[in-house]
Order: C-alpha cells, then sequence, then structure tokens
C-alpha cells in the first residue's frame, strides 16, 4: 500500500495538482460520479414544491403627521399612539390576531380551496384529511389553521423607503397566495380600527364615570337653586340700595329743614323773652300818631289843592296853616326818629314773632318725630341690606366651592362629545395600497445553490474516491510518486522509453 504523504503538500495540505493528475488518470471514475451527483441534483431540484410569493405593501399614518387622522386627533386633543417598528412586525404574531383571523377563514367558503400544505410536503393538501382528527371540535380545528396559515405569513419593513413595510406571503398554490395576502391585509385594518376604537371607548367610559361623579356631586349641592337664589339676592340687594339710597337724600333733606326750624325758634323763644319799656311803648305810640298827623296834612293839602287850580284867601290860608303844622309835626317826628323807628321795628317782630310763636314750635316737633322716624326707617334698610349681603356671600362661598367641579364637568362633556366624534370617525393608521406586488415563483432551494452544491459535492466525492483507488493502486507510474513512495530509495538511472 502506498503511502498517504504522497498526496499531502507543505503548504496547501492536499497536493491538488497530484489529485488533478490523479482525476485524469482515472477518467471513468471522474466521468461518472459527477455524472451521479448531477443527476442527484437534478432530481432533487425538480422534485421541490413551486413556491408561489406576493407582498402587498403598507405605511403606517401616525408616523406621518400630515394625515387625516392625526390632524383630526390634533383639532380634537387627542394623541395618537404610534406603532413601532417591531410592534408592525409583529402584528401578525400577536396570539389574538391569529386566533381572530384562524375563525375568518373557518368561516370562509374559499377553506376548501386553499392548500395549506407545508411547502417542503409533496402529498396534496386535503383540508378534510387535516379536520378528519379533530371531528366536531372548532377549537381544535382553529388550531389547526393557525399553525399552517402563520408559516406562509411575514411582515418586513422595506429596505428602501421609510415607515414603509409589506405583508409577505409564500404557498404552493397562487390562489392561495392571493388570497391570505388579501385576507391578512384586511384583518390587520380591522383589527387596527378595532384598536383605536377600545382605547377610544375606555376613554369614553372613564369620562363617562368621572363626569357622573363631578355631576353627583353637583345634584348634592344643587347649583341651580343656588344661581337662581344668587340671582335673587342680588336683585334684592339692588333694589335694597336703591331705597337706601333715596332715605339717605330724604334723611339729609329733614336734618336741613329741621335745623332751620330749630334755629327760627330759638330766635323766636330770644325774641319772646326780650322786654319794653312803658316809656318805649309810649314814644313808639307817639311815633305812630306824629306819622298819621304828617299823612292827614298831606292828605288836606292835597285834597285843597286838587278841588281848584286857584284857591281863594281863605283856603289859602288854611293851606298855610296846615302846611305850618306839617312842618312842626315833621321837626318833631325828625327828633324821634331813631329811637321811636327801632323801638317801633323791635315791637313789631316780638308782636309778630309771638304770634308765629306756636306754629314754628308745632312744625318743629314734627319734623324731628319724622327725622327720628326717617332714621330709623333707613337704619332697618342698611340693616336688611346687610344681611342679604351676607346671605349673598354664603350662596357666592358654596358656588365657588362646587364651581371646579362645575367647570370640570363641562369639559367632560366636551370631551365626551369629541372622542364620540372621533370615534365614529376612526380609519386605521395602517394605510394599505391596493396593487400587489407580482407573482414571483421559485423552489426553497434555487437552482444556482444545487449547482454550487453539487460541484462541491462532486469535486470532494471525486477527490475522495481517487485518492482511494490511488492508495489501493500498487502501481508507480512516474519518478516523482517513486520518489514520495520510497524516500530511502536511491536512484541510480532511468530506463529509455521506447516508442
Amino acid at each position: 500500500m502506498k503511502k498517504l504523504n504522497v498526496i499531502l503538500h507543505e503548504t496547501t495540505i492536499i497536493d491538488f495538482p497530484f489529485v488533478w493528475k490523479m482525476i485524469l488518470r482515472y477518467k471513468g471514475i471522474s466521468f461518472i460520479i459527477p455524472l451521479i451527483v448531477l443527476i442527484a441534483s437534478a432530481v432533487y431540484y425538480n422534485g421541490q414544491n413551486d413556491i408561489y410569493q406576493r407582498r402587498k405593501y403598507f405605511k403606517n399614518l401616525t408616523a406621518d403627521v400630515n394625515n387625516t387622522s392625526s390632524a383630526i386627533a390634533s383639532v380634537l386633543g387627542e394623541k395618537t399612539s404610534s406603532l413601532t417598528e417591531s410592534e408592525i412586525m409583529g402584528l401578525v404574531s400577536s396570539l389574538d390576531f391569529q386566533q381572530d383571523f384562524s375563525e375568518r377563514i373557518l368561516k370562509s367558503d374559499a377553506l376548501n380551496k386553499l392548500d395549506l400544505g407545508l411547502l417542503k410536503e409533496k402529498e396534496d393538501f386535503s383540508i378534510v384529511e387535516v379536520f378528519k382528527a379533530c371531528g366536531a371540535n372548532k377549537k381544535c380545528k382553529i388550531d389547526t389553521l393557525r399553525g399552517r396559515i402563520f408559516s406562509f405569513v411575514t411582515i418586513l419593513p422595506d429596505p428602501v423607503v421609510t415607515n414603509k413595510y409589506y405583508i409577505q406571503v409564500s404557498t404552493k398554490d397562487p390562489f392561495t397566495t392571493r388570497f391570505l395576502l388579501d385576507e391578512v391585509s384586511d384583518q390587520i385594518v380591522a383589527n387596527r380600527v378595532d384598536s383605536i376604537k377600545h382605547k377610544i371607548e375606555e376613554q369614553i367610559k372613564l369620562s363617562k364615570e368621572l363626569a357622573e361623579e363631578k355631576r353627583s356631586k353637583i345634584d348634592s349641592v344643587n347649583l341651580k337653586s343656588l344661581v337662581a337664589k344668587k340671582k335673587s339676592l342680588e336683585g334684592e340687594i339692588r333694589e335694597l340700595n336703591d331705597k337706601v339710597s333715596d332715605f339717605n337724600r330724604h334723611y339729609q333733606r329733614l336734618t336741613i329743614d329741621l335745623a332751620l326750624v330749630e334755629t327760627k325758634v330759638n330766635e323766636t323763644q330770644k325774641a319772646s323773652k326780650g322786654k319794653i319799656e312803658t316809656d318805649q311803648i309810649l314814644a313808639s305810640e307817639k311815633r305812630k300818631t306824629l306819622e298819621e298827623k304828617i299823612r292827614k296834612y298831606e292828605q288836606d293839602i292835597n285834597a285843597i289843592k286838587s278841588l281848584s287850580a286857584n284857591l281863594s284867601a281863605q283856603d289859602a290860608a288854611i293851606v298855610g296853616q296846615l302846611k305850618k303844622k306839617l312842618s312842626l309835626a315833621k321837626k318833631k317826628l325828625k327828633k324821634s326818629f331813631d329811637a321811636g323807628r327801632a323801638i317801633s321795628s323791635t315791637t313789631k317782630f316780638i308782636l309778630d314773632k309771638e304770634g308765629e310763636s306756636r306754629y314754628t314750635e308745632f312744625n318743629y316737633r314734627v319734623l324731628k318725630e319724622q327725622v327720628k322716624k326717617t332714621k330709623e326707617d333707613h337704619d332697618k334698610m342698611v340693616e336688611e341690606r346687610d344681611k342679604r349681603v351676607r346671605e349673598l356671600a354664603s350662596v357666592e362661598a358654596k358656588i365657588e366651592d362646587v364651581r371646579p367641579a362645575f367647570e370640570y364637568l363641562k369639559l367632560l362633556d366636551q370631551k365626551i362629545v369629541q372622542l364620540d366624534f372621533f370615534n365614529s370617525t376612526v380609519i386605521s393608521d395602517l394605510k394599505f395600497e391596493s396593487e400587489l406586488s407580482p407573482v414571483k415563483r421559485y423552489k426553497k432551494t434555487s437552482k444556482s445553490k444545487v449547482i454550487l452544491f453539487s460541484l462541491m459535492v462532486s469535486f470532494i466525492t471525486l477527490s475522495l474516491v481517487v485518492i482511494f483507488l490511488y492508495l489501493l493502486d500498487d502501481r508507480i507510474f512516474d519518478q516523482a510518486e517513486l520518489s514520495k513512495s520510497f524516500e530511502d530509495l536511491d536512484i541510480i538511472g532511468n530506463t529509455p522509453n521506447f516508442d
């Protein structure tokens, strides 16, 4: 047996030129082995199932601030939760989603047309045969469908466009591929709408509970009656303020009138207490007599003169005597002018005041009682107004105490209306394109991989076989082979080559 070191090399371990020389030496084996491997590879490749793959692209709208849902939510003060890339890619991995989708497929009329056989299975798929083990157990059928369908479905991000993804379905049947692709996309849209609506409905439920709590608090205080009472009290206070102002003005006028009457009474009393001597009274009477005489003298003189334009001697003499008496009387009146006039005025004032004294005092007493009564009514009115003001302050305090709850309730009611509106206009945040990608038909192991694999297997197998044949072959074909096989053998010569 030849030594193994013949095929070894110091650098490459295997002496590939020597192996190639062996392959050329054993041409029959070198042809048969690659042929067998090639045939086996071709049989394997052709024996694989045809796989039909299609994609459907979609976009995450919540990441786009210009989309309609985000705009409406922004106006209503809502914040929509954007799905992350990992959440989107894991949509079809959710157990709830798979369960709902499997129930949907179980009810579909196209169930019997679907080829849900595994990609490696050679046998024709029959849904009846698959469900035979489940019998009438619906849960078993759903679990069976779930286990098969979601081995065909994946979600992946678009490698070129940001925030874009696609669903990829690969099955052995083109109809099944398209059907599952459409159904999965529809289910995703429906689930997203349900998910968004569920969040909004939870917010509506919570808002209604809070609103009911605040409404109970407001109802316990009876805010409407408090507001009505506040308005009534404000009206009463305004009316009382007007009355107090009127009473105050009336009281001021009466006070002024009372002061004036009081002054008159005092002056009348002072005048009535004054004393006049008898000689003063006589002088006053004398003055009056002189004034009366002067008046009569003047009347007589004027009367005589008026009777005739030309006076007779007797009439002239009478007029002359009357003038003398008039002149004498005026002189006497002039002598007693100042004292007589003062005494006369004082006497007249005292006599007049004594006549008015009783009437003025009566008015004073009446006016004083009226001022007192007006003051009492004014004080009662002020007290009543102050009572209403204190009551109004108490009502306002109660209203202010419940006002935050009332304002909060108003905001909650507005929020509920907004959420109801938003809930009725919800659309999916995942927007699918209407067109599908072209059908891609391929086998699980591609032709290039099969060829590459067959070449590698052919070379390795052929190398091992030719090396094994070489080691079993006792013949030596050249000097290099001889030198490596017998290292301690000296070569003393070569035999000649004969053609």
